[in-house]
């Protein structure tokens, strides 16, 4: 894909924007709320760290992906979570405070291990003599200054101008997945003549990624005895990943077209699957009356059982 001032200059603000809205949606109590929610939250961010890059190495060695793409796929798979997971927990009824939770947690530990993580991706996959230059430290930086520090200028506001910030808010949530579709719609446009072979080589991959990743995060959450709307979070913030920083990665500060072919066909993709998943959880569990808080019917046991009997 040919590199534009789509990814130089409308990218990098729109990211700033997007995670500036974010902030407005946090405070101080999204960061301490690890305390009431140890167990689900330590998992969650043990599997969006660990299990995603595993389940990224593993899909792209299971479709024998081409070094670029890999590498692409395996930079998307580094970015979990964003305003989108969010979204959906709200919709689908998840626990939102646990998702806002885990998103800011993860907003600010991953400028500091994407760069040494793509680093390795890329030294797996292309090989130490045809590594792009990653300069670690102003990657850092500059994953901080657009990312980390827009959160903090949010959450600045919310706290000093909370009505503001509310209202604000709901406008920037719409404005990041416009702006997401407006890129990725942008890039298509550009491309489109090779847009054929790029679902082909990327489209079999990205599906797998997301599946598996939805999968494997409610599995989890089953497995550790997580309430139905924990377990919930947990499958769309390791399915749903932060495709407008992926692109900013890949695109923006690696400056290699070829890799954004995996987010921009995963991001057009995990709206669809993560919109079944959400609907598939309300029919299985649509005896379950939606409580505040987790009472008998919401128990992993009452989940296991309500799934054992559905048709």
């Amino acid at each position: 894909m040919q590199s534009s001032l789509l990814l130089e200059l409308v990218l990098p603000i729109s990211l700033f924007i997007i995670m500036f809205g974010m902030g407005l949606s946090l405070s101080i109590p999204d960061f301490t709320r690890v305390a009431r929610y140890p167990k689900a939250v330590c998992a969650g961010l043990t599997a969006q760290i660990l299990l995603l890059p595993i389940i990224g190495l593993g899909v792209a060695e299971i479709f024998s992906l081409e070094p670029l793409l890999a590498t692409g796929l395996m930079i998307l798979a580094f970015c979990p979570s964003g305003a989108t997971s969010n979204m959906y927990s709200y919709i689908f009824k998840g626990d939102v405070a646990l998702s806002l939770t885990m998103t800011a947690l993860i907003s600010i530990i991953k400028p500091f291990t994407l760069p040494f993580l793509t680093y390795y991706a890329m030294l797996h996959f292309l090989g130490e003599g045809q590594i792009i230059n990653l300069p670690i430290g102003k990657t850092i930086l500059q994953l901080f200054v657009i990312t980390v520090l827009p959160v903090l200028i949010g959450m600045a506001v919310r706290k000093y101008a909370h009505r503001w910030a509310t209202k604000f808010e709901k406008y920037v949530k719409v404005f990041s997945v416009i702006i997401l579709f407006a890129i990725i719609g942008g890039l298509i446009r550009q491309n489109w003549v090779h847009m054929v072979g790029f679902f082909a080589q990327a489209g079999a991959a990205s599906i797998t990624l997301n599946v598996v990743s939805i999968t494997a995060g409610f599995l989890l959450a089953l497995l550790i005895r997580l309430d139905r709307k924990q377990s919930i979070t947990i499958a769309f913030e390791l399915g749903i990943q932060n495709g407008t920083t992926a692109l900013l990665v890949t695109g923006t500060i690696l400056k290699e077209p070829a890799m954004t072919v995996v987010p921009v066909t995963y991001s057009l993709l995990m709206f669809i699957t993560a919109l079944v998943f959400g609907l598939s959880m309300r029919y299985l569990f649509r005896d379950q009356k939606v409580q505040t808080d987790s009472h008998s019917s919401d128990t992993p046991d009452a989940m296991v059982a309500s799934l054992r009997n559905r048709p």
